[in-house]
């Protein structure tokens, strides 16, 4: 709650503030010889106007006057706010990490996907795959694409869960198939 104690009250008006967009914003002015002092901003300007009434009724009746504000309403939803900005820097934070290794030595592919969650491992003999193919989603205004491995079985497993453009991924297929020599 902000306390403030003036002196020599004037006037009281109501400021109107447009913003770039064009929303406004209202707020009392209390004028005194030492300048114009704002009370809070965040109200509608019929609540302001009603402050501002009862300002100039109390400089022209010589009345006491009280006028109490407060943000807690503002701070609750500032904190709420946050808590959802944490909530989805969380969410993505914790997104599994993969890695996808191939071994020509032991005939094997090991695709490994770590998250704060657990881990998992999958693991192929390399003669079980029959080539790589890619496979596209499409987001709201573009493609996003993934490599998956199709088996001999024609269960198709990817390499990566997250899609990416499709440079990125016939990048990854070329390195593949110069590994493999596929």
């Amino acid at each position: 709650m902000e306390k403030l104690k003036i002196f020599d009250l004037q006037e009281a008006y109501v400021l109107t503030k447009t913003g770039s967009k064009g929303s406004k914003t209202y707020q009392v002015m209390i004028l005194t010889p030492f300048g114009d002092f704002a009370l809070l901003s965040h109200l509608s300007y019929q609540e302001n106007q009603e402050i501002a009434l009862k300002i100039n009724d109390f400089i022209n009746s010589g009345h006491s006057l009280l006028v109490q504000q407060n943000q807690r309403n503002y701070l609750f939803f500032l904190i709420l706010f946050t808590l959802i900005i944490m909530a989805i820097a969380a969410f993505f934070g914790t997104s599994p990490v993969t890695i996808c290794t191939f071994y020509k030595s032991i005939d094997k592919v090991f695709i490994e996907r770590k998250s704060l969650r657990g881990k998992q491992i999958i693991e192929h003999p390399l003669e079980n795959i029959l080539r790589f193919d890619i496979q596209e989603k499409q987001d709201k205004y573009s493609k996003l694409y993934r490599v998956v491995i199709v088996l001999k079985s024609f269960k198709q497993i990817p390499i990566n869960p997250q899609y990416t453009d499709k440079k990125s991924i016939r990048y990854a297929i070329y390195r593949i198939h110069s590994f493999l020599k596929f």
